[in-house]
């Protein structure tokens, strides 16, 4: 008898786990109710993030090159050039090439005149604008330059496809105010303080 009594209840309890392991139909409802709500929410926010994320990169990019060419121009003491290749989105920093010379003669070295485009070679000033490449990036594909706006030089005239801008041994810099675009329309301005050679940004939607 107390077998039999033993056996039923183990038997109660299987079918009693069994059904308390399942969920109800109400339940699995609720749960693909709330997933469905909070996707509603959260994808929104994602996908402007996203959308944006190609201009947050070149800002922070042109932002480093910036303040990068501002502490070589003061530890150097010479002018640093930042430039940007409105073609193909290279922007890149550098001294002028101009003031490399021949160690032997004091003269112009050959392979500077070449960069410079004043004799045929590979490189010339309608690429590099006679700035040597310390270092260069490319921005993310798919961005433009949409404005550009500094007071202009007759350097900066020489280089139509380039835009200039020079940090100096002081610590100033020339002002620029500089917007991009990317193929969603959406876009960032950058401004720099000549002064401090601080840069700020605004993302334009």
């Amino acid at each position: 008898m107390k077998k039999s009594d033993s056996s039923m209840f183990g038997a109660g309890c299987s079918k009693f786990n069994v059904r308390s392991s399942g969920f109800t139909l109400m339940e699995v409802i609720l749960v693909m109710v709330i997933i469905v709500v909070i996707s509603g929410i959260s994808l929104p926010y994602f996908a402007s993030s996203f959308r944006g994320s190609q201009l947050r990169t070149a800002a922070r990019t042109i932002n480093r090159m910036a303040k990068y060419a501002r502490s070589m121009a003061i530890m150097r003491e010479e002018t640093m050039t930042v430039a940007l290749n409105r073609d193909t989105m290279e922007i890149f920093l550098g001294g002028y090439l101009a003031s490399a010379t021949n160690s032997a003669d004091g003269e112009i070295d050959q392979d500077v005149l070449k960069r410079l485009g004043y004799v045929d070679g590979d490189d010339s000033s309608g690429s590099t604008g006679g700035i040597d490449k310390e270092v260069h990036r490319f921005l993310s594909d798919g961005l433009s330059v949409k404005d550009f706006d500094k007071e202009w030089t007759d350097e900066d005239d020489e280089t139509p496809d380039l835009h200039l801008v020079r940090f100096y041994p002081n610590g100033q810099c020339e002002w620029f105010k500089l917007e991009l675009a990317d193929s969603n329309g959406d876009g960032v301005l950058l401004e720099i303080d000549p002064i401090s050679g601080k840069m700020t940004s605004e993302f334009i939607q």
